[in-house]
């Protein structure tokens, strides 16, 4: 009896608790959702994706002939507007008209935002090399030109060898500046005729400065500040210097000037064809004056003024060809015949100044090959060219002489150092190559 009621309470007891459940759970379920929905709407969006930066190029231009910078610009894709404006930015600190052919401009542009063309960001170029020059879009859209000086590397070069062919193209052959060349050449043709005292083997050497900028490898040579010409055992050298107060020039090592009125030869490379006086003319058969000195040369080859002076005449002259004669102070006037051209700005009544070019080697006229007939006129009279000699315009003395002395001193244990450098490189090189070879 006792089992029967214990079991029976034991049911009422799951039945009210069964009850209970499901009442508590059709009661708050509603609440549940609602709380939910709640909770979801308080969630936070999504945020957008960031757009897409613009894609970014670069590319290094070339300007060939014709180009300027806006058509390069504007073939790229950059509109002529953002051309224009990077023009106008750039001419504050450059001429943008001075691009030269061959010159290299790195640019970095982005895609414009409309899809049509680019948008020019920055470039940069060398125009020389001392400096160069980058040109950038600003946050505000305008453009900031700047021009940078390089740190270029002060070296000396020394070179020396034997002239067979002449010295420009043997010189040019072991290493040397052509702009040091033809300083060289200027300056010695007062005492020396290239064509008559050059024989082969003659010795050469010629000491100058030059500004290397390392990161392009662009090189730029400074001054001759020394040169040496051996013939026939006798050293002929010459040292530039310049006075205090003074203009630069070149003296011998007494101290003596070596520039004189007038240059003896005023082309190199060339070979003396014809002398002066009487001769059998090539062309008309028969014996006439020959009123000068003929240079048997390819045509192009440069002539220089043999004086400062001016243009007398500059046109073509009968058998003479193509002509110029230059008046000099005094009564002194040189001419030049049988001329493939004159060079740019030569014409009559133009100055010009010693080892100027003024024209170049032709066959105009009654010619029979390419060279140059080169005369000295003195008071109305022709002369022998090659038998003219004249002095030193000027000489160092007292404090002045001292100074070059001072200053050839210096140039001396320049010369010695670089000449110990070479051989300290040179036996390096040796030893590596032998280190190879075992």
């Amino acid at each position: 009896m006792r089992q029967n009621s214990f079991k029976l309470i034991t049911l009422i007891v799951c039945f009210v608790a069964a009850c209970a459940l499901i009442f508590y759970v059709s009661y708050k379920g509603p609440f549940l959702r609602k709380e939910t929905q709640e909770v979801s709407s308080q969630a936070p969006f999504p945020e957008p994706e960031p757009e897409p930066e613009p894609s970014s190029y670069d590319e290094t231009l070339v300007i060939q002939d014709g180009d300027t910078l806006a058509s390069v610009l504007n073939r790229l894709g950059i509109s002529a507007s953002q051309a224009q404006e990077a023009i106008e930015a750039l001419s504050k600190i450059f001429e943008p008209k001075d691009l030269k052919v061959d010159q290299e401009i790195y640019v970095v542009y982005e895609d414009s935002p409309d899809g049509e063309g680019y948008i020019l960001k920055s470039l940069y170029f060398q125009p020389d090399i001392d400096h160069d020059i980058e040109l950038t879009l600003t946050s505000t859209g305008s453009f900031d030109a700047v021009k940078h000086k390089k740190q270029l590397k002060h070296e000396h070069v020394n070179i020396a060898g034997n002239i067979n062919i002449s010295l420009y193209a043997d010189a040019l052959k072991a290493g040397a500046s052509p702009k040091m060349l033809y300083d060289m050449i200027k300056a010695f043709s007062y005492d020396v005729d290239f064509q008559r005292d050059i024989q082969p083997n003659t010795e050469f050497s010629l000491f100058y400065d030059t500004f290397k900028d390392e990161a392009s490898g662009l090189e730029r040579p400074g001054e001759l500040l020394y040169a040496k010409l051996v013939i026939e055992g006798k050293p002929y050298e010459i040292y530039r210097f310049q006075p205090t107060g003074g203009v630069p020039g070149y003296y011998t090592a007494l101290g003596e000037c070596v520039k004189k009125a007038l240059l003896r030869t005023p082309i190199d490379g060339a070979r003396l064809s014809s002398g002066f006086g009487n001769r059998k003319h090539p062309i008309l058969g028969f014996t006439k004056m020959h009123k000068g000195v003929d240079f048997a040369a390819p045509k192009g080859t440069p002539i220089m003024a043999a004086g400062d002076g001016i243009v007398e005449r500059c046109n073509p002259y009968g058998g003479y060809g193509n002509y110029i004669c230059v008046r000099h102070n005094g009564n002194m006037k040189t001419a030049y015949a049988h001329l493939s051209r004159y060079a740019k700005g030569i014409s009559t009544g133009k100055k010009v100044h010693q080892g100027q070019v003024i024209g170049y080697v032709g066959n105009t006229g009654s010619a029979t090959g390419p060279h140059l007939h080169f005369e000295l006129i003195q008071n109305g009279k022709h002369i022998n060219p090659q038998k003219i000699t004249q002095l030193p315009s000027s000489k160092l003395t007292g404090k002045l002489l001292i100074e070059f002395k001072a200053f050839m001193k210096k140039v001396e244990k320049m010369k010695k150092d670089r000449e110990k450098q070479q051989m300290t490189v040179a036996h390096s090189g040796s030893s590596r190559l032998k280190g190879n070879t075992l």
